[in-house]
């Protein structure tokens, strides 16, 4: 279990066009800018456990920001002096839409009269009632029944009064049943799976950097097998490092390629810790895709989510041939209100949409040269 605090800050913003739906960009290679839960062995978690205590979060930053080959850093998305690439943009763009509630709501029409028939008219205006419906919502996922999302809310409410409720309580009525309701209305729920990566450890160990402790996160929106990737596995060698043959960066659920990586916190923990962590398991991540094929400079931006307690929050890498940067932060949503909670919902969708149309299609053509990786 992760026991690594973790607060997110509020995002700063920068230019907005929300126009129409949301849409994807082209993968661009960033420009350079500057700016755990492991579970192991009772030695490994010890050794863990020691190595956290020694670093702090401050420091741990500091030297990735100091690596020598690929250094990973964190850039405002308000950086005056760095870009962002297109793609990283638009992925912003597209969850601050559904951040500031527009089309966060996808009915039919008879759906519509439906639901307009069974919410009082306080309910309809709290809902965001006509502004926050978009016809092009149903694109990427259905909203969910309104009646389970407010039963999520109150679990959540109920878990926000206990001051001593653990992360495990978060994650097991809060958090990933939020997950789980967003896959479930997804367009793409078939295609798609979220994976439990809290008992995984970073393997081979040389993906991890020696200097930091390998830390991973707790939840991964994965793609299920199909007839596409169950030919790449055929093809896929094991990392030599490796003692068994994955398409990740840890053993578990080796043959579902990550797409979407999330953290979760209780309330009670602190943001500072969650960036090294969440840092530390992408880029060994990075670096086992690394191994698969030569993406070169065509790395698409991916995006990193952190739940901390109710207040949902979207991190944006790029990675180029220079460094890694983490883009931070959009805050998507929260479980404090149905409102809130659908558009934590409408980016997962969102989000599952990219998983499905961008990632595995890179993903797939990274596999498909003609020396596939180990």
């Amino acid at each position: 279990m992760n026991h690594d605090a973790d607060i997110t800050p509020r995002p700063n913003k920068r230019r907005r066009d929300f126009d129409g739906a949301p849409h994807f960009a082209p993968p661009s290679p960033a420009p350079p800018s500057e700016s755990s839960s492991v579970s192991a062995s009772a030695s490994d978690v010890s050794l863990e456990s020691h190595q956290s205590g020694r670093l702090s979060p401050t420091k741990q930053l500091m030297m990735l920001e100091d690596l020598e080959e690929d250094p990973v850093v964190f850039c405002s998305f308000d950086d005056t002096i760095y870009e962002e690439p297109a793609d990283v943009f638009a992925m912003r763009c597209a969850a601050q839409r559904f951040a500031d509630g527009v089309g966060i709501l996808g009915y039919d029409q008879d759906s519509l009269r439906l639901a307009t028939a069974e919410l009082s008219q306080m309910d309809q205006t709290r809902l965001g009632f006509p502004w926050a419906i978009d016809p092009h919502r149903n694109t990427i996922g259905t909203t969910p029944d309104i009646a389970a999302v407010q039963t999520l809310v109150h679990m959540a409410r109920r878990r926000d009064r206990n001051t001593s409720t653990s992360e495990d309580q978060w994650n097991a009525k809060v958090q990933l049943p939020l997950l789980e309701l967003a896959l479930s209305t997804s367009k793409h729920k078939e295609q798609l799976t979220i994976e439990n990566v809290k008992t995984a450890k970073i393997e081979p160990k040389s993906l991890a950097r020696d200097t930091l402790p390998r830390r991973v996160v707790d939840y991964v929106i994965a793609l299920e097998q199909t007839e596409h990737t169950g030919r790449a596995w055929g093809r896929l060698r094991k990392h030599p490092e490796a003692k068994i043959k994955s398409w990740n960066h840890t053993s578990t659920a080796r043959r579902t390629p990550f797409a979407v990586n999330i953290e979760t916190k209780s309330p009670t923990k602190a943001w500072t810790d969650g960036k090294p962590q969440i840092a530390i398991w992408t880029d060994a991540w990075f670096k086992r895709l690394s191994f698969i094929g030569s993406p070169g400079e065509l790395w698409p931006a991916v995006p990193l989510l952190i739940a901390q307690g109710h207040e949902w929050h979207l991190l944006v890498v790029s990675k180029s041939s220079v460094q890694i940067t983490i883009w931070e932060q959009v805050a998507i949503g929260s479980t404090r209100t149905c409102f809130d909670a659908l558009k934590v919902v409408a980016v997962l969708h969102w989000l599952m949409e990219w998983a499905e149309t961008v990632w595995r299609p890179w993903l797939l053509a990274l596999a498909d040269q003609p020396n596939i990786g180990g």
